[in-house]
């Protein structure tokens, strides 16, 4: 399915937002991104980051869109 952005301006953003302790669970958490495109139509994107010790770094295993407004 082709996007309005690409994988790297996704995660990017994503990346820079912290990632709420209280939605991690077994190490995963979800990241809730909106990016406007060039028409001023809002993508709503998530970003699924996982790790595998608490002091491991994030990284995202999944990008999905869930809507565009």
């Amino acid at each position: 399915m082709n996007r309005a952005h690409t994988d790297e301006e996704i995660l990017a953003k994503a990346a820079a937002i912290d990632k709420n302790q209280e939605q991690i669970k077994d190490n995963r958490v979800d990241v809730p991104v909106d990016i406007e495109d060039e028409t001023g139509t809002a993508h709503t994107y998530v970003v699924t980051f996982i790790r595998s010790g608490e002091t491991e770094p994030w990284k995202a295993s999944e990008i999905n869109e869930l809507s565009s407004l």
